[in-house]
Order: C-alpha cells, then structure tokens, then sequence
C-alpha cells in the first residue's frame, strides 16, 4: 500500500511540469511554442549537460561535440535512440513524430527538441560520425559567429521563423543549430 502511494505521489508530480499539447501542436512547434510531454527528457537532457560540463570553460566550442555527447547520454539512459535538435535561436519544429516521448524547451541560451527515434541505431556508427564531422565546423559562441548573428539578425530571424526541416536538413543548418541522433 505505502508504495501505491509512493508511486502516485511520483506520478503526480511529474505530471505538473509535463506540457503536452495535441498532436497537430506538437508536430508543427512554432518559435516561441515550448513543451514537454515527458519531463523526464528534461532532466536527463540538463543532467547530461551539468555531468558532462559541455558548458564550461573546457567544454568544446562546437555544437557538434555538444550535441554528440548530449545524444549518447540520453541514449543510454533510455536504452534507445533520440533526435536532439539545438540552436542558439528558437526554431520551428516540424517532425511526424507522434509519440509524447518529446520535449521543445530552452536551457544555457539554446533552445532544445528531443524525441525518441521511431527506430533503433547506433549513433556511434561510421554513418553517424561521418555526418558528425560536419558539425566540428559549427562555431559556438565564439565571437565572430556572434558577431555575424548580429548583423544578419533579421535574416537569421526569418529563417529560424519560416522554416523547418528534420534531422541533416539544410534548413536545420540555416537556422544555426546542429541536429543529432
């Protein structure tokens, strides 16, 4: 009995910071749209982030790595493959996922989506770290990428408004994060 309660007890409260809108809402995430049908996704994704220190001052200085390590982390935990999409910009999210293994939020000046993969893979293969070199290019925070966001802050705005794409697309890139699996 004292762990029925125990369990709805955690139930309950893991359901208060669980957002989950319908699905139409949820497949086509406008900039500003933030959610989290599992708030546990949250707090592996923020776990990972303090535990692996991808922030500090020895942390790498690519989204590509961040990412990388972020997909590996919350693979393990969950047994199973996740897409991380992060961009120091919010972004639209379009995606036929339709599960509630997803969350939109923002955490460290990224705005963050994750979902469960639809199928299982090894995001430590020769394909992955192909596409994986790709993202080495990716500046973070440095000052001439800085710099450029700022002058082109309406284009960028535009872009990271209008468009949308999947994980690798161009529009992904255009908006300035990194897509990982």
């Amino acid at each position: 009995m004292k762990f029925l309660l125990l369990l709805g007890a955690v139930i309950a409260v893991r359901a208060q910071s669980d957002t989950c809108p319908s699905l139409k809402d949820r497949q086509l995430a406008k900039p500003g749209q933030l959610f989290c049908c599992d708030s546990t996704i949250k707090t592996v994704v923020e776990t990972g982030m303090q535990t692996l220190d991808l922030f500090g001052a020895g942390g790498p200085q690519t989204l590509g790595p961040i990412v990388q390590a972020l997909s590996t982390f919350v693979q393990q935990h969950f047994k199973t493959a996740y897409e991380i999409v992060m961009a120091p910009k919010d972004f639209v999210l379009n995606t036929h996922y339709n599960g509630t293994s997803l969350c939109k939020f923002q955490s460290n000046s990224y705005t963050l989506a994750i979902y469960e993969t639809p199928a299982k893979y090894d995001i430590n293969s020769s394909r992955e770290k192909y596409f994986n070199k790709f993202a080495l290019n990716d500046k973070l925070r440095l000052p001439s990428v800085s710099k450029h966001l700022k002058q082109f802050s309406g284009l960028a705005n535009t872009a990271t408004g209008g468009l949308s794409g999947s994980a690798g697309s161009v529009a992904g890139g255009l908006a300035g994060g990194f897509f990982g699996r």
